[in-house]
Order: structure tokens, then sequence, then C-alpha cells
């Protein structure tokens, strides 16, 4: 019987909250942590839709990177940019660049979002919520 290596073992170990943050701050800027996530309730969000161990979360958040990076850098229009930083926290908002960048929660549904659609994603949110 073949030994199994440390990462392997480590990759299917149940995802918990602090793995989320640090998969997402390691793939993207230390800028996004700006909202005070704690990636509670991401969790039941992912188990939702499978992704259950921390090589599924990676392996997701892996695929989708770059989509998520080309996303986050479309311009908006300066009302638009100057309404969201009025709305909003400002840490978000790059007024500079008309731009907005998402917060750690928003990077992992916007990742839901791009594998699994967008109707799969309101509805999980739906029965979440309640109706």
């Amino acid at each position: 019987m073949q030994k199994k290596s440390a990462r392997s073992i480590r990759d299917n170990e149940p995802l918990t909250s602090q793995y989320v943050r640090k998969v997402v701050l390691s793939l993207f800027t230390k800028n996004h942590d700006y909202a005070g996530c704690t990636a509670e309730d991401l969790v039941p969000e992912l188990d939702h839709f499978g992704i259950a161990t921390r090589k599924d979360f990676r392996l997701l958040m892996k695929r989708h990177r770059r989509a998520l990076l080309i996303d986050e850098h479309q311009k908006m229009r300066r009302a638009e940019t100057l309404g969201l930083r009025d709305e909003f926290r400002p840490e978000g908002i790059d007024v500079h660049r008309n731009t907005s960048r998402f917060a750690i929660s928003g990077l992992v549904r916007e990742a839901l979002e791009k594998e699994f659609g967008w109707d799969a994603v309101l509805e999980a949110a739906e029965k979440r919520d309640g109706p």
C-alpha cells in the first residue's frame, strides 16, 4: 500500500474559514482584506456546491483567478465610482482608476458564479436566507 503524502492528507481536510482567508489572500493582494470578513458564512455556501475540502476550494480559486482580476479591473463611469464610494466603505474603491476591489467574500462568491452560474448562486442564496 502506498503511503499518502502530508499534502494529500491536508488537502482532504474539511474546509475552514481560516483556510478560505488564507487561500484568497495568497492568490490576491492584501488590499482585498478591507471588509473584516471572517469567512464563517462562506463555508456553508461552498459546501452547498460540493466544495467541502481544502483542495476543492484552492482549485476553484486558482481556476477563476484571472477572470476575477479582469472583472475587478473593469472601469466604471466616474459618477458610478463616486456613488459607490459614498454608499459603501471607501477602502474598496479606487477613485483615480474608477475601479473597485472585491472583498474576500466577493471574490469567493464571484468564483462560485463563474463556476456554477448566476442562477445557481442566486437559488442557493434564496434557500439560505429563506423566502
